[in-house]
């Protein structure tokens, strides 16, 4: 619980590092593919404060934002975690899937733990994608 809570500090602390660097002498890109997901910079200070407020859905949006708006995977990656951990399902669900999917984060237990709380929020594909984690963790048992 100790080390959860220190990933998260040191997450916020990036990400509020990161919102300052964006911020300083820098112009928004105005072209985008996903113009969707973008966030206006006017609106994004306020959606931070709700996420961090406990807003979970709001942290989700921010997630969609820098993942496929602003193309930030750090960024993208601790509003993932703090979405997840204020029990948004579909974070939880893109959480364990990252961890189970991205060297860069690969974690097979994280994947699970984040997986089954998906599942237990109702997150129909979390089932599906724990039998796929079973199914490597099978195959790796076996190779030794």
């Amino acid at each position: 619980m100790k080390r959860l809570a220190y990933i998260i500090i040191g997450i916020v602390i990036l990400l509020v590092a990161a919102s300052f660097a964006a911020t300083v002498g820098q112009e928004t890109d105005s072209i985008s593919f996903n113009a969707n997901y973008i966030i206006s910079d006017s609106d994004l200070p306020l959606m931070k404060k709700k996420a961090l407020d406990g807003d979970a859905e709001s942290a989700f949006q921010i997630y969609l934002h820098y993942s496929l708006g602003k193309f930030d995977s750090i960024c993208a990656f601790g509003w993932l975690q703090i979405a997840a951990n204020q029990g948004h399902a579909k974070a939880q669900y893109n959480l364990g899937s990252t961890y189970m999917e991205v060297a860069l984060f690969k974690n097979m237990e994280l994947a699970k733990f984040w997986l089954k709380k998906a599942e237990k929020n109702g997150e129909k594909w979390a089932t599906e994608r724990l039998v796929e984690l079973e199914e490597i963790e099978l195959n790796q048992k076996e190779k030794k």
